[in-house]
């Protein structure tokens, strides 16, 4: 029988209330994921290293995709501000092109523009920068400095053709929105800059001292200031320039770390990843896990705890009346909602999309074994086809747990980082870190492997 339009209605409602969107701390859908299952949170772990410094500090946090960054930059924000913090928080999406390796003086550029953006933008301070935003005093900078970029003419006002400064050019330009969208521009800025990093470092310094300045005048001295930002892992750079991306970020990130530190300031940033495995010992960086659903055990023991946090995940989302007219009642709806979340790996995105898929190609109510089959079926179906070599990879990872290189550069560390973002291979943290291939790929592998075997190719 067809689903009314009343049935398709709450089918409409159910599928928008399992979509994916960081959400604030006080939002219902909100689970305490870190909070309950990690061994230490590491959210607190960062408002604490805070708490130690004084007055400013440098720290990362990353996860792989779908792993809640921005959700728990949120909570990060929230419990810093019930300390009395004042925080600022950016988006670098906003400012950067992801597809672009990155470099030093832009980024210095746009983490200054940034805070002044975000200090212009907060509810509480208020603050007209009357000392100008820093994409006013990136043009003094220019002019100051007599940096020549004659030809970086994209988007100027051209005022005289006499010589001086940028090559006889005054005037503004839209600096903000030419950094993100325009690749000639910005390599031609880099290179007039590239003999200029040192006092463009001390101008973005200045113009940082001089906001915090104008921020203490407001608030206070004894408030701790933060600033978050968030999204940089979002720089993926593309198939044709990754080991470009590679090397512009372990370069800014090692040897120009301690050019990302802000004057006066406590700075998080929001990084790729794959830095893990670049990044030297001892600079600070707090991965999030997926939510390990087994344990680190040979028979891969169901963690509980885990299973208990996803089931409630997945009730607030639905809603008690919602979980029993989609799923039905009793142990039977259970199981089905147990498939799906065993489906997902522990993996919140692919938790929302499945439940969502299973919404979709349900046309009875409530849905069936056969539906939830079908919908794990075509989840496995999403993962890219394993080669041989892959596949040989993979049944190691899940032999030793463990991600190992031969040789750490930029062709192993895209490979590791593509199995990582594609959910092929899952990182977890139960005491120790550690990893494993996801549980729909565990019978491809088999397969590729068996069939390598049966050709005499393995």
């Amino acid at each position: 029988m067809a689903l009314t339009t009343e049935q398709n209605d709450f089918r409409r409602e159910m599928h928008r209330a399992l979509a994916d969107a960081p959400l604030e701390p006080d939002n219902p859908y909100r689970v305490p994921i870190h909070e309950t299952l990690d061994p230490v949170d590491p959210i607190r772990m960062m408002i604490d290293e805070i708490d130690f410094s004084d007055q400013q500090s440098i720290q990362f946090l990353s996860g792989f995709r779908g792993s809640g960054k921005t959700t728990e930059l949120f909570r990060c924000r929230k419990m810093l501000e019930k300390k009395g913090a004042l925080v600022l928080y950016a988006d670098a999406m906003e400012y950067l092109n992801p597809a672009e390796p990155l470099e030093l003086t832009e980024i210095l550029m746009v983490l200054a523009g940034a805070f002044s953006d975000a200090v212009a933008g907060h509810d509480e301070l208020k603050i007209d920068f009357a000392l100008e935003s820093y994409w006013e005093r990136a043009w003094n900078f220019f002019t100051k400095t007599r940096v020549n970029i004659k030809e970086v003419n994209v988007g100027i006002e051209y005022a005289s053709p006499a010589g001086g400064p940028l090559g006889g050019l005054k005037g503004k330009f839209d600096l903000k929105a030419e950094i993100k969208t325009a690749t000639t521009f910005k390599k031609q800025l880099q290179a007039a800059l590239s003999g200029h990093q040192v006092a463009l470092k001390n101008d973005v310094d200045d113009f940082i001292y001089d906001g915090i300045a104008a921020i203490r005048e407001k608030i206070g001295d004894n408030r701790k200031i933060v600033f978050i930002f968030d999204s940089l892992e979002k720089v993926t750079g593309t198939r044709s320039n990754w080991n470009d991306l590679i090397r512009s970020a372990e370069l800014l990130f090692t040897a120009h770390l301690k050019q990302l530190e802000l004057p006066n300031l406590h700075a998080i940033y929001s990084v790729p990843p794959w830095l893990k495995f670049l990044l030297p010992i001892g600079v600070p960086m707090q991965m999030l896990s997926t939510i390990h659903l087994w344990k680190n055990t040979p028979n891969r023991d169901a963690d509980l705890p885990s299973w208990d946090v996803l089931r409630d995940l997945i009730h607030r989302r639905l809603g008690e009346e919602g979980t029993k007219l989609l799923f039905g009642g009793g142990a039977a709806g259970r199981k089905l909602i147990d498939r799906l979340i065993g489906a997902s790996g522990g993996h919140i995105r692919d938790l929302l999309r499945l439940f969502q898929e299973a919404i979709k190609r349900t046309t009875v109510l409530p849905i069936d074994d056969v539906v939830v089959t079908g919908t794990i079926n075509a989840a496995t179906r999403n993962f890219p086809p394993l080669s041989l070599e892959d596949a040989k990879w993979l049944r190691q990872i899940e032999g030793t747990r463990d991600i190992s290189f031969s040789e750490v550069n930029p062709i192993t560390v895209e490979r590791a980082s593509k199995f990582l973002d594609t959910h092929r291979v899952i990182y977890f943290v139960n005491g120790d870190s550690w990893y494993d291939v996801h549980p729909l790929l565990r019978v491809q592998i088999e397969r590729v492997l068996a069939a390598a075997d049966s050709s005499g190719t393995g």
